[in-house]
């Protein structure tokens, strides 16, 4: 069965984040995670198991890509509308009788109601037309006078103030449609009293940087007007901002400059700490359910499965993809859509001698195997080499004390393709060193065949000094050994290369 989604467990990032959540002071909040790593399901999965406690509006600017900057805060508006028609609230409706409604047009629009009616007698007689003309001339002077001796300060700032109000599209905006949303949303916290209302504004860093600050700004803008300080945009109780800080951040700098400061611009939108999705967590619970779900065939029929393969094989695995998460290399849309198709591992024949008689098969040979796998999970060879860069920067050097049960075999297997120059993965009782000059160390190593003769697995003898005596007494696991630092990512990089050339030169 292929894993997806759903099959994830996320009880333990759950909890952290309600407790983040949860603090009462705490109104506005940026969810940050890297593109693809599931922000989207786990909110989603989240808000659907607390539907007693709250209550959540969401937006996706991704959608505003084609619309105009100035034209953002309408869509917003839309969107928030649109998804509360959907909560069954009462909308405030009355009658007017019709007389009413006509007196009062009449005593607000008879200036409209008489020139109206002159125009039209205008047409009847010409000679009303220059008594319209006289008409409109003495009132332009009438009115023009009213001005002249009548100053009010106090009705010409509140002029101002309304029409700026009802201007489309500015963050001070406060038309008939801001009211009415914010009149929704009360009500929506009047219906449900033990319930906060949340808006989700999604993938935030996916749309064009003019919208993403314009998006910022609206909000922001809010916050700090008059009446609004400490108020959240349409009366919202929490706002979640969803995106990766690190876009964001690459984004301010490149349109602002890089010696301005992002975190005094920043901080104004989240209350307390940018809360940081631990992606690592869910997907380390979940490597034995992944593992578990990767259908593998091999050109001679077999069907490779992972529930019971050998414990290095997965703890390999197990390792590499968890680093390659820690740094930011994998997605965890990357994976599921790996697990969408079954696996063709394609078997090569490798000469391991110049004579020819001696042959191995590249998927009895795990290390092998697991790097077939691991381009496959990152769509190519070209990528997870890249992803290795990033790995060799993010991690230049490991201790191998936490593996220490699969340690020999691990390093053992690595240095073996590295090394494949000097070894030419021939099996046998000979011993053979790889050294690594800027670590001062070298890594004795054995090659043996696997179960059938039809692989081979490489088997770490010893870590010592640059010149160490390949003879001497093999390590223990109270060693030397434990404490020294291994560029294991570069020699995986250098292991795949070879594995790389290899598999190309004998297929």
């Amino acid at each position: 069965m292929t894993m997806g989604f759903k099959e994830l467990s996320i009880e333990v990032e759950s909890n952290r984040f309600l407790k983040h959540l949860d603090i009462v002071d705490n109104t506005r909040i940026i969810f940050s995670g890297i593109f693809g790593i599931g922000k989207t399901y786990f909110l989603n999965k989240l808000f659907e198991s607390k539907t007693e406690e709250y209550e959540t509006i969401r937006i996706n600017p991704v959608n505003y890509t084609v619309s105009q900057n100035s034209d953002i805060f309408e869509l917003i508006k839309f969107d928030i509308g649109f998804q509360l028609f959907s909560k069954n609230l009462n909308f405030e409706k009355f009658e007017i009788n019709k007389e009413i409604a006509g007196e009062y047009f009449l005593l607000n629009h008879y200036k409209e109601i008489i020139q109206l009616l002159i125009s039209n007698l205008s047409k009847i007689d010409r000679r009303i037309g220059a008594v319209v003309s006289s008409i409109n001339q003495l009132n332009e002077k009438i009115e023009e006078y009213k001005e002249n001796i009548e100053t009010n300060e106090q009705k010409e700032l509140e002029e101002f103030l309304k029409v700026f109000a009802n201007k489309k599209g500015t963050s001070r905006e406060e038309n008939s449609i801001t009211e009415l949303l914010n009149k929704l949303i009360t009500s929506l916290k009047q219906n449900n009293p033990n319930k906060k209302i949340v808006l989700i504004i999604d993938d935030l860093d996916r749309v064009d940087p003019e919208h993403i600050f314009r998006i910022l700004n609206i909000f922001s803008a809010h916050l700090d007007f008059y009446d609004h300080i400490g108020e959240n945009k349409f009366g919202f109780d929490k706002i979640i901002l969803v995106c990766d800080i690190n876009n964001i951040r690459g984004i301010f700098h490149s349109k602002y400059g890089s010696n301005i400061d992002f975190s005094g611009y920043i901080d104004k939108f989240y209350t307390h700490d940018i809360f940081e999705y631990n992606f690592t967590n869910i997907i380390s619970q979940n490597l034995g359910k992944f593992l578990e779900s990767i259908k593998v065939s091999a050109d001679n029929g077999n069907q490779i499965t992972f529930k019971n393969h050998n414990g290095y094989f997965v703890s390999e695995l197990k390792f590499i993809l968890t680093h390659l998460i820690k740094a930011h290399c994998l997605s965890m849309r990357s994976l599921i859509n790996f697990l969408k198709s079954d696996l063709n591992i394609s078997q090569t024949n490798i000469k391991i001698d110049k004579f020819g008689s001696h042959n191995i098969n590249s998927n009895y040979t795990d290390i092998f195997l697991i790097f077939k796998i691991l381009s496959k999970i990152m769509n190519g060879e070209h990528n997870f080499l890249m992803a290795l860069d990033k790995l060799i920067r993010y991690k230049p050097a490991i201790h191998f004390f936490d593996r220490k049960q699969y340690s020999d075999v691990s390093l053992g297997n690595l240095v073996m393709l590295a090394d494949f120059k000097n070894s030419n993965l021939f099996p046998g009782e000979e011993k053979y060193i790889y050294k690594i000059k800027d670590f001062n160390i070298s890594i004795s190593y054995e090659i043996n065949y696997t179960s059938g003769r039809y692989g081979i697995i490489g088997k770490m003898l010893r870590v010592m000094d640059y010149d160490g005596d390949i003879e001497a007494t093999s390590y223990d696991y109270n060693s030397r050994y434990l404490k020294t630092q291994i560029p294991y990512f570069q020699i995986a990089k250098n292991a795949f290369h070879n594995c790389r050339y290899i598999l190309q030169e004998d297929s």
